[in-house]
């Protein structure tokens, strides 16, 4: 009897399911929580907690700093890694193509932001659109990036890393009071879509992952930070939706809590998406014969 190596049925997702995954909840986001009244109500009032109370503690001057310096931060954290990466492994075209990425996730997002979307006006607070955050999109792409070019052995460790550090930036740009949850979690979505894009460029030519071991994890984890995505949803559709300056404590908490998981459960699902498309394409098992 002899072992060989096949190519298994994909358990992960593959790259168009994961980009259009991506794509489909970004429209709904904007549909539900931009252009539609209780959507609108409900991150508005989540983004009018947060801002309410942050102050009081007494750190919002830090995080304020903090976010301005994020762009800066990013972009230095990043061209370092990358380019110790470039010099260690002489591989240009991952570099470059996870480099496309990060660009075209910020530029859409702009061009998104100040030139295609528009937020209709029902009087909840300013009219100027802000979806996607742009903050958001530059710490999740440039962690992104970091992900990807770094070596299969270091993705266990870089990646929860990473996308912790993007994770945190995403709920300071809403405690502090620069974006609803809304533009956040679009903000994840553009820069995984876009890295997304790019890692099913890299596998066609220079597989991303040579092994990758059996997991159910991420699978059953996605899933449900997925149904915890749909349920901020279906919650913000049916909980009460009083007049904007006469909402209630409790009610005013709960859209809070939802704000907060409104961004973990996306970035999980972002986050999940990219780390499925790096290591899918390359899933083996052995055959005995």
């Amino acid at each position: 009897m002899r072992a060989t190596s096949v190519v298994s049925r994909p358990r992960h997702l593959v790259w168009w399911w994961a980009a259009l995954l991506l794509a489909v909840m970004g429209v709904i986001e904007y549909w539900f929580f931009v252009t539609q009244r209780p959507g609108q109500w409900a991150d508005q009032v989540a983004f009018a907690a947060w801002t309410r109370w942050w102050p009081r503690t007494g750190l919002d001057s830090p995080v304020r700093d903090f976010l301005d310096l994020l762009p800066t931060l990013c972009a230095a954290i990043a061209t370092v890694f990358l380019i110790y990466r470039v010099i260690r492994d002489r591989r240009f075209s991952r570099a470059m193509l996870a480099s496309v990425a990060v660009v075209a996730a910020v530029g859409s997002t702009q061009l998104l932001k100040h030139v295609l979307l528009v937020r209709p006006d029902y009087n909840f607070g300013t009219t100027m659109n802000s979806f996607p955050s742009g903050h958001t999109t530059t710490a999740a792409a440039a962690m992104a990036l970091m992900y990807v070019v770094s070596p299969p052995k270091l993705r266990p460790v870089i990646g929860p890393v990473a996308w912790g550090f993007a994770t945190i930036t995403g709920l300071a740009t809403l405690i502090s009071g620069w974006h609803r949850p809304s533009d956040i979690a679009a903000g994840f979505m553009v820069a995984g879509f876009w890295m997304v894009a790019a890692c099913a460029v890299l596998q066609v030519g220079q597989p991303l992952s040579a092994r990758v071991r059996p997991s159910r994890w991420s699978r059953r984890v996605g899933i449900a930070s997925l149904v915890c995505w749909a349920l901020v949803i279906m919650l913000s559709w049916v909980l009460p939706h009083p007049h904007i300056q006469q909402v209630p404590s409790w009610l005013l908490a709960l859209y809070a809590a939802l704000g907060v998981v409104h961004i973990i459960a996306t970035a999980l699902v972002v986050g999940l998406c990219l780390r499925s498309v790096v290591l899918g394409p390359s899933r083996r098992k052995a055959r005995h014969r």
